[in-house]
């Protein structure tokens, strides 16, 4: 297998984080084969793609897909121990305007980076980065939209070039989360503000698809450790829900919800299990992309 590190998708600053490693499978799908994004969680003021090397490398040589992996500006707070003093252009929606930047530069530079398919893009999102796949699946034309206009790209392109999204562990609703976890509030803040709009929009409020727009993203998965001890399932069955309203009878199938003894919320990452997973997914949705794109 071969990995590329350090790739700058858009302006580096000291606070901005704005570089992701591709890992290309030892053996690679005989054509051109997908391409599967990972965003990674820590609470949008924590985590680094260097923590997910071996997970990358597993997942790449199982699906034999390339797999990205994304760093984005965290919410760092300039004095410690005071989640207040986060400079406001740290905050959200930083985080999801950075990973569709990324997703910009890795449709717009797949020849530079050869072997995938830049129309055929899974994301895959860990606990805050199932949010930020969930933002970016379900609201494209605050995300996804400027991305386009900015690299030229017509409307909508890289909107359907993400063919499925699969929330691992998910904090979908942030109102939600502080009523469980109270303690939690700080990184919130860090993370958001302290304005009641900011969690809103960190909240399935802000994942709605405006009137008139459709579902038209072709599959997605929510997935869940029983062990987890830091997100409640209730996020995930909660979401779930929350998807199938608005994919509609006629795409609610694409919905999938599934719960695994995966292990605690960080070492699910880890396991042969997460693997097997995201892999029958993956697979299982190219096959039916196949066939209806053939």
């Amino acid at each position: 297998m071969s990995i590329v590190k350090d790739i700058v998708y858009a302006p580096v600053s000291h606070w901005e984080k704005h570089t992701l490693d591709l890992y290309y499978p030892a053996t690679p799908n005989s054509s051109h084969g997908s391409l599967i994004v990972f965003v990674h969680g820590g609470a949008w003021r924590t985590g680094d793609k260097s923590g997910f090397v071996e997970m990358a490398k597993n997942l790449a040589n199982s699906t034999k897909d390339v797999v990205a992996v994304v760093n984005y500006t965290l919410s760092i707070a300039a004095i410690k121990d005071d989640p207040t003093s986060v400079p406001p252009e740290a905050q959200h929606p930083k985080h999801v305007q950075d990973v569709a930047t990324a997703i910009g530069y890795l449709y717009k530079h797949a020849q530079d980076h050869g072997g995938y398919n830049h129309e055929r893009i899974y994301l895959v999102g860990h606990s805050a980065g199932g949010q930020i796949t969930g933002l970016l699946a379900l609201r494209p034309d605050l995300y996804l939209e400027p991305v386009e206009a900015k690299l030229g790209l017509h409307k909508g392109a890289l909107h359907s070039a993400i063919r499925g999204v699969i929330g691992v562990e998910g904090i979908y609703n942030v109102d939600s989360l502080l009523k469980r976890w109270p303690s939690y509030r700080d990184f919130v803040i860090q993370g958001f503000g302290e304005s009641p709009e900011a969690l809103i929009q960190g909240s399935p409020d802000g994942q709605r698809v405006p009137s008139g727009q459709s579902f038209t993203i072709s599959h997605y998965a929510v997935i869940q450790s029983n062990q987890d001890e830091l997100v409640e399932r209730e996020q995930a069955t909660e979401y779930f829900s929350h998807l199938q309203s608005v994919a509609g009878a006629s795409a609610a199938d694409r919905v999938v919800l599934e719960f695994g003894d995966w292990g605690k919320h960080d070492d699910m990452l880890q396991t042969v299990q997460f693997i097997e997973t995201i892999t029958k997914y993956i697979q299982d949705w190219t096959t039916v992309l196949n066939t209806r794109d053939s």
